[in-house]
């Protein structure tokens, strides 16, 4: 199904203006405030095999030229499609962090790694479970693109998938696991933060599985009843509101989200200090979910477009922290913070 986009996307110039600041964000505080400095600034020196390199400056290049395999590779459907693949990243989103994880505990396998190599691989793999039998693996695009794409056309569309899809999205991966680099330089016993990081990673954990089966076992009872010809019934409106999403709008974004807040608690554990230079991955992995024309409201878009009665959705359940759902005369079933404004936008 082709999209065309109803919502005004930001101006390319605002979208390369912040992929750029905070790709500079990365280069400026690993660069200054890491052990990858060095290989930062002499990157030959670093790859030369056999060399004793700090594995973490060397993880930093590795991923750099894997940027730019993964964009040439991107290219190889303009003569077919007139655009290049933007497809690559979604079907490494799931794979590429527990790997990365996993590359830390080599280096230096403390029990603290191993809680970390445990819970992302936890993550990873049911992560990409879904993604499988949903056909994330079978071909095509996440939908969305496609209404990005409406948004950057022709050479900017390029442009942006360098920049943003293939550079800044890779780099926040790798960003997102960096708590796992200063465990890895870290020979700090366990300690009552670390449990707290595993508990509370796998208590998300656990709430975005709940989310993702509400919405499958939706969709899929959802298709068998039309294409039986039976009564949809509660299915007629097209999405889900009940479970997990009578509470949120994106309790599956959320949970994702704050696993990696979670996540992050294991650098303090490793270093002692509540901030650190890894908390920057949970910030802008946030940034791709939550703020006004992020995923959260370029997937409300298309639903509140598909389905009538979205809109009166968006008025009551709350867009993205779970919380009471409001009643259909706008007050909350109890009291507390009130949400955000209804948007024009879907899951």
């Amino acid at each position: 199904m082709k999209y065309e986009s109803t919502v005004k996307g930001p101006t390319f110039g605002a979208a390369m203006f912040g992929a750029c600041l905070q790709l500079g964000t990365f280069y400026y505080v690993w660069g200054n405030y890491t052990t990858a400095k060095d290989c930062i600034s002499a990157p030959l020196s670093c790859m030369k095999m056999g060399s004793e390199v700090d594995p973490w400056g060397r993880l930093v290049l590795l991923v750099f030229l894997f940027t730019q395999i993964m964009w040439v590779l991107s290219l190889r459907l303009i003569l077919e499609t007139g655009a290049s693949d933007s497809s690559i990243v979604d079907r490494l989103w799931s794979i590429m962090p527990w790997l990365y994880v996993w590359y830390a505990l080599y280096f230096n396998p403390t029990p603290r790694l191993l809680l970390m190599a445990f819970v992302s691989t936890c993550w990873g793999f049911r992560l990409t479970y879904n993604f499988y039998i949903k056909g994330g693996f079978s071909g095509g695009e996440d939908y969305r693109w496609a209404v990005v794409r409406t948004w950057f056309p022709g050479w900017k569309w390029e442009v942006f998938n360098y920049v943003f899809i293939c550079m800044f999205q890779q780099f926040t991966i790798l960003a997102q696991v960096s708590p796992a680099i200063v465990a890895m330089q870290s020979n700090a016993p366990l300690g009552p933060l670390d449990f707290l990081g595993t508990g509370s990673f796998l208590f998300f954990f656990m709430g975005e599985t709940i989310a993702d089966r509400q919405m499958w076992n939706f969709q899929t009872e959802k298709y068998r009843r039309k294409n039986a010809g039976e009564p949809l019934g509660e299915y007629e409106k097209g999405f889900i509101d009940t479970g997990l999403w009578s509470i949120s709008r994106h309790p599956n974004y959320f949970c994702e989200v704050s696993m990696w807040w979670c996540f992050y608690i294991f650098s303090i554990a490793a270093t002692g200090k509540g901030l650190n230079w890894t908390i920057w991955g949970a910030i802008f992995l946030t940034g791709l979910f939550v703020p006004p024309g992020a995923s959260a409201d370029v997937t409300e878009m298309l639903s509140s477009r598909k389905y009538p009665e979205y809109k009166d959705y968006q008025a009551r359940v709350s867009r993205f922290f779970p919380w009471f759902p409001r009643t259909k005369t706008g007050r909350m079933r109890s009291e507390g913070p009130a949400d955000d404004k209804p948007k024009d936008k879907d899951e």
